[in-house]
Parts: C-alpha cells; sequence; structure tokens
C-alpha cells in the first residue's frame, strides 16, 4: 500500500526514465540555432560558386566538344543560344539554353537533319551573356573559331567581383577567366 506522502521515483526505489529537461533542452536548441545562423551566409556563398562553377564547366565542355566534332566530322560546328526545337535565337543571351551542332549545310542555323553535338540547359541563377560581336561561336574543320576573339560571361549573385567568363581565341583555344571588369548593368548584385 502506498503512503500518501511518498512521490512515485523519490524513495520508492523506482527510478525515472532518463531524459532531458524543458532547460537542457532549449539551451541545445539556442546553441544550434547560432552555429547555424553563423554558417549559413558562408554555406549559401559555397552554393554559388559550385553553381557558377558548374555553369562555367558546362559550357567550357561543350564548346571543346563542338571544337572536337567539327574536327573530327570535318565539318563547321556551331555553338549558339537556342534549344534543338527552335535553332539559334541569335541574341547574345546563353542563359536559356545553347545547342552545339555539325552545320552540314554552312548556313549558320540548325536545322532538325544536322547532327546536334550537345544541348545545354538553362542554368539557374547564373546569368550568361556572350560578346555583342559574337552571338554565336563557330568552329572551322581545322578547330580555329573565325572572327575576332570572343567572351562569354557569367553572372551571379556576387555582382562583378564574382564574374567569370570564358575567352575564345581566333585559333579555337578556350580559356577560363575572372571578368571583374564586367558592366555592372549587365551584371547587377542580384542577378
Amino acid at each position: 500500500m502506498l503512503c500518501p506522502m511518498q512521490i512515485h521515483g523519490h524513495g520508492t526505489g523506482h527510478k525515472l526514465p532518463p531524459g532531458f529537461t524543458v532547460l537542457e533542452l532549449m539551451i541545445t536548441v539556442s546553441v544550434a540555432c547560432i552555429l547555424l545562423l553563423t554558417g549559413m551566409p558562408s554555406f549559401l556563398k559555397y552554393g554559388q560558386r559550385q553553381a557558377m562553377k558548374a555553369a562555367i564547366g558546362h559550357l567550357h565542355n561543350d564548346l571543346l566538344m563542338g571544337r572536337s566534332e567539327a574536327v573530327a566530322r570535318a565539318l563547321p560546328g556551331v555553338a549558339c543560344p537556342g534549344d534543338p526545337a527552335n535553332g539559334c535565337t541569335g541574341a547574345h543571351d546563353w542563359s536559356g539554353g545553347w545547342i552545339v551542332f555539325a552545320d552540314q549545310n554552312g548556313d549558320q542555323q540548325f536545322q532538325a537533319a544536322e547532327p546536334l553535338i550537345r544541348h545545354g540547359q538553362p542554368v539557374g541563377n547564373i546569368r550568361i551573356i556572350g560578346s555583342s560581336g559574337r552571338p554565336q561561336v563557330r568552329f572551322f574543320p581545322n578547330g580555329s573559331a573565325p572572327g575576332s576573339n570572343g567572351s562569354i560571361h557569367f553572372c551571379g549573385m556576387g555582382g562583378p567581383p564574382e564574374a567569370r567568363k570564358l575567352v575564345i581565341s581566333n585559333l579555337g583555344r578556350i580559356r577560363r577567366d575572372t571578368a571583374s571588369d564586367i558592366d555592372p548593368v549587365k551584371c547587377p548584385d542580384s542577378a
């Protein structure tokens, strides 16, 4: 028989199940929130840098594949903003995606009968802008890229200080570079 003064677990030989008090739980959650809030900006910046690297890498590899295929097929190759359904857009904005194809008839426009080498998908928060004088990149069968040197700029959330570019030389060489000198109108901080 239980004595009215005895409380369960106190002096009866029964142990309470282990657990946390409300105060311990609140302190633990508070510390976790502080750590999360201090690490979040770095984590977001890391994600933005990775998205930029991925966008540059995809277009760079697609351009290299276009050049390689132009040499292998002994046909001119073209890379331009657009998609397989509508062909080249003629615009300088590559952000909506791009196509790389073997230009069998030499008209620099994609037709369904021409071999599609690559189709680049739109990239999230990265703005991709080509040179004003070169809305597309062509490769001759010898691997050269006729016309003037061209650049394709990549702008992310960081604005001009974080901008990057691909530079295409007349010889067809493609290299990556910083583009911190880009016009802030083309590459605002909140792209």
